[in-house]
């Protein structure tokens, strides 16, 4: 990670080489058929691959016995024709002569089910045996390929908490009371007051008789799952903070990183031990636009510009269900969509789709029968594009002037106590997409990241506020920022508990409201007449709210609370606070957001773009790069456009080009 004078999600990378290619699993393949792969991976452009996150059991196939030498071949074979190296820590699919000889590393789920061999993810963590051998191996690797100089970096194990994140096992148990001890420096009676165990006789004498939080036969208590989900993040940090010690002592030089996003991880305390995060992008799951654009500015929100170590490069398909397969240009299309969000490389998954195993019908780059079609086509264009262009690329970082905040704690706190309600990150979701159609230059913020640059922050419903935060909150309007919160916010204490304080609590002052009277709404009560004469749809709650220096914005219209104040605006400084009393939703957004952009002054990144087109703007110090991507159907003209170059065709741009379906241009 470079240039920490910037806010974290402006930070590149600090990769000198734009990185490019695909996971590859040599170890599914004959030597005949890996025969053109390097040949075939040169000539489309690949300079990286990633390799060997599932391969435990060919480098240790009886345990402390090691053998990298089918590795070495790969790595050097490669190296040959230029294309370096990203190995993985393969600690995601344990051999079974571990979990045969060591049973205890095993995961058991919430209803004492014990995981089994014949997948993967399926030892814990937590587990001593399991974290010793984690040791062994990582140790191994990183002694061996230390002197290799084709591998340039690792990433540690795969996509951690993917298919399970919360252990109910013996040694998550004695983590998790060791965890609770050293957080409360060893009293108790501190414990049972930020978890409220009076409730329901819930007292703990000793942290021994601290258990896991259990939703049985009733729901746990809101500070205890809280608190739980800091240990369930705290522990997969500390898990891949002992691998990442263990390969910076073997070789300083090496970059390493992870993929994410997956669930109950704070990536931006996970990011601290990594050069930079990678996130897993395969849109096909949801089909939707806005997929990339919202996943690589969570991921970048953590630690600024990322690797893509996964993105789509076919339909993919397990037991019950098969995405549809990409259309000619859409594999390209999602690569510079990436690159447009922050993505300072792209690994397409994978580059052979593979004969058997679980993900037979994940598609790759190639086929099953190993023949390079229109895939392996698209593959090497955008390789070869790449290749030119990557260096004029890397330095920048994506522009944000409109800014929805996120932080891991939030959501848990809600996830404890959600009353059915909409999460942060719905809402979260809800804004971002909003302020993206808008063609905004919007990002995902981190709430401990600097507000620096801001115009516009979007806060959903932080149940949970303290004074430090308040008053940065507080210094942003201030300094003639707007901020906009929704429903809910500062109705907490960082223990998960009610306070004592008039919602927003904390924020009242900011807001220049309280709120007097809150319920769930029913649908035929959800309008809100706003000051203008438009209306807005509430969403599922109702706020009524008394003003101590706000200004009037919108008022309820039906029910008991009938033209009581439902959205306000406070004037502080230089700036804005609106308060909404109530939850963002697809169905409102466009009304509530506009009020808040209306004082913002946030600009479009291109005004007047056709609604197919996407733009999004990379900078730095000196150089300002416009990403126009086409999603639709047709040919798009693009007017307006500052005079420039763009690189892909080298063109000369001044004031209008024709955008082709799936087509992209980056004028410099």
């Amino acid at each position: 990670m470079e240039n920490e004078s910037l806010p974290r999600h402006r930070r590149p990378t600090g990769l000198r080489t734009f990185l490019f290619g695909a996971p590859y699993y040599p170890e599914h393949w004959s030597d005949a058929e890996r025969a053109d792969d390097a040949a075939r991976m040169a000539a489309a452009g690949v300079n990286c691959v990633r390799m060997a996150e599932f391969a435990w059991d060919r480098m240790e196939p009886v345990e402390g016995e090691y053998d990298f030498s089918f590795f070495d071949e790969q790595v050097e074979c490669l190296g040959g024709v230029g294309i370096r190296t990203i190995l993985c820590t393969p600690t995601a699919t344990p051999p079974r002569w571990l979990s045969f000889r060591y049973p205890e590393v095993l995961r058991v789920d919430a209803g004492g089910r014990r995981m089994e061999h014949g997948s993967r993810q399926h030892c814990c963590t937590n587990s001593p045996a399991f974290r010793e051998q984690s040791w062994k191996i990582t140790s191994a690797m990183a002694e061996h390929f230390a002197y290799s100089r084709h591998v340039i970096g690792w990433q540690t194990d795969n996509e951690l908490n993917c298919h399970f994140s919360l252990c109910y096992c013996e040694a998550c148990q004695r983590a998790f009371r060791e965890w609770c001890r050293r957080r409360y420096d060893d009293d108790i009676g501190a414990l049972n007051e930020a978890w409220g165990t009076a409730f329901w006789a819930q007292s703990y004498g000793s942290f021994d008789h601290i258990v896991l939080p259990y939703d049985r036969p009733a729901r746990a208590n809101p500070g205890h799952v809280l608190d739980h989900r800091r240990f369930v993040s705290d522990s997969t940090c500390e898990f891949q903070r002992e691998q990442v010690e263990i390969l910076r002592r073997a070789k300083a030089e090496w970059l390493i990183t992870h993929n994410g996003l997956m669930p109950h991880i704070d990536y931006a305390v996970f990011a601290r031990d990594l050069d930079f995060l990678g996130v897993d992008l395969y849109p096909a799951f949801t089909e939707e636009v806005h997929s990339i654009p919202y996943a690589a500015d969570r991921a970048r929100s953590a630690a600024g510009n990322v690797l893509v170590p996964e993105l789509q490069a076919g339909p993919g398909g397990q037991v019950g269900y098969i995405h549809r397969t990409p259309p000619p240009g859409q594999m390209r299309l999602w690569a510079y969509q990436a690159v447009a969000h922050g993505a300072d490389g792209i690994l397409h998954f994978r580059w052979r789709t593979c004969r058997f195993g679980a993900e037979e019908y994940w598609c790759g780059v190639l086929d099953h029968d190993n023949k390079p079609r229109r895939r392996y086509q698209e593959f090497s264009r955008e390789g070869n594009e790449l290749r030119r262009i990557g260096t004029e690329i890397l330095g920048t970082s994506v522009d944000v002037a409109a800014a929805v905040l996120a932080e891991y704690d939030q959501e848990q706190a809600h996830a404890a106590m959600p009353l059915g309600m909409p999460s942060p990150s719905e809402q979260a979701r809800t804004a971002h997409h909003y302020l993206w159609r808008r063609k905004l230059p919007v990002g995902i913020v981190e709430a401990s990241d600097s507000f620096d640059g801001l115009k516009l922050i979007v806060l959903p419903s932080f149940t949970l506020m303290d004074e430090a935060l308040a008053w940065r909150l507080t210094g942003f309007v201030r300094a003639g920022g707007t901020l906009l919160m929704t429903a809910w916010t500062g109705t907490r204490d960082r223990f998960n508990r009610i306070t004592d304080l008039t919602p927003p609590g904390l924020l009242a002052g900011l807001a220049g409201v309280t709120v007097e009277e809150y319920g769930r709404l029913d649908e035929a009560e959800n309008a809100i007449e706003l000051a203008d004469g438009t209306s807005a749809q509430a969403h599922k709650w109702y706020e009524v709210l008394a003003a101590s220096s706000a200004e009037l914005l919108g008022r309820w219209r039906h029910g008991h609370y009938a033209w009581a104040l439902a959205v306000t605006l406070n004037r502080l400084g230089a700036g804005r606070a609106i308060y909404v009393g109530t939850y963002l939703s697809e169905a409102n957004a466009a009304a509530l957001l506009d009020l808040a952009l209306a004082e913002a002054g946030v600009e479009p990144i291109l005004p007047g773009l056709p609604a197919d087109v996407e733009a999004a703007r990379r900078t730095s110090a000196d150089k300002t790069l416009l990403f126009l991507l086409n999603h639709g159907d047709d040919p798009q003209t693009i007017s307006r456009l500052p005079a420039g170059r763009d690189l892909i065709t080298g063109k000369k741009i001044s004031g209008q080009l024709v955008l082709d379906p799936k087509d992209v241009a980056i004028i410099a």
